[in-house]
């Protein structure tokens, strides 16, 4: 494995754990947002090239619990309007 893709690996890894341990409900949505974008651009990568099926089950793993912590941030209407046209 290549360093850059080492580090890749463990900086996706890195900023998700940031965001499950956030303990300040105002920042909590701010690193929720910067793990979905590290496991994107991860899994982006690995399409590209060749891949760790462990790595894979990890970041599919990933994106499932970002999706439903985003869905309980919904409920109580905190997630940023990222994609909203109107701004």
């Amino acid at each position: 494995m290549e360093p850059t893709q080492a580090s890749n690996q463990t900086m996706w890894k890195q900023v998700y754990q940031e965001a499950l341990l956030e303990i300040d409900p105002t920042r909590f949505p701010e690193k929720l947002e910067a793990a979905d974008k590290a496991v994107q651009e991860r899994l982006s990568e690995l399409c590209n090239g060749t891949s760790e099926r462990r790595e894979l089950m990890q970041l599919e793993d990933a994106k499932r619990t970002i999706a439903l912590l985003w869905g309980s941030l919904e409920r109580v209407n905190v997630r940023p309007q990222l994609f909203d046209s109107s701004l």
